[in-house]
């Protein structure tokens, strides 16, 4: 298994929000509304070997990773991205266990 050398958090959110707790909980709330079915999005289409839809649906979740703070993850899915559009899926397992890990973690905040 493949291992991720940050966890997800919430700091960006704190730096958007500007101490704004209650806005910081609105945007946390759309994430956990917005995450699962983009993540099953990518999922289903990925499944039916449609790279491009399966692209459009990891551009989006590039951007939540990259609010979750996750650097590397937010790199790997710009690549992963780019493959997809070029037919190749090499990081698919790499992105695959990145959504599940921000999975959990949507689940315990």
């Amino acid at each position: 298994m493949i291992m991720m050398k940050k966890l997800p958090d919430l700091s960006k959110f704190d730096e958007i929000c500007d101490n704004d707790e209650e806005f910081k909980m609105q945007m946390v709330e759309i994430l956990k509304k917005e995450f699962p079915i983009e993540k099953q999005a990518f999922l289903d289409s990925y499944e039916q070997k449609k790279f491009k839809e399966s692209a459009e649906v990891v551009h989006k979740l590039k951007h939540k990773i990259n609010l979750l703070n996750l650097e590397d993850g937010y790199l790997l899915s710009r690549e992963f991205e780019g493959q997809l559009f070029n037919g190749t899926d090499e990081a698919a397992a790499e992105f695959i266990v990145i959504l599940d890990v921000i999975e959990q973690y949507l689940k315990k905040i």
